[in-house]
């Protein structure tokens, strides 16, 4: 496995990991984290031309982190 595979790897778990508790508490403060930390992914991919499905983030919806739900 090359480094750069491997830097991949991490990174692409962390988003995971940032995606999943984000939508777990929709609006919380763990949330804001985990929407600030995407959008920064999103803004990262945007300059280096990496393309959003390969980070697993092409259509997902960050503002649904913001929102609580509402039952």
């Amino acid at each position: 496995m090359t480094k750069e595979t491997r830097y991949a790897s991490i990174l692409n778990i962390v988003i995971e990991v940032a995606k999943a508790r984000g939508l777990e508490n929709p609006g919380s403060d763990e949330a804001a984290l985990c929407y600030d930390l995407l959008e920064a992914a999103i803004s990262e991919a945007e300059v280096w031309g990496v393309p959003l499905e390969e980070i697993g983030l092409y259509q997902f919806d960050t503002q649904q982190l913001l929102s609580k739900k509402i039952a």
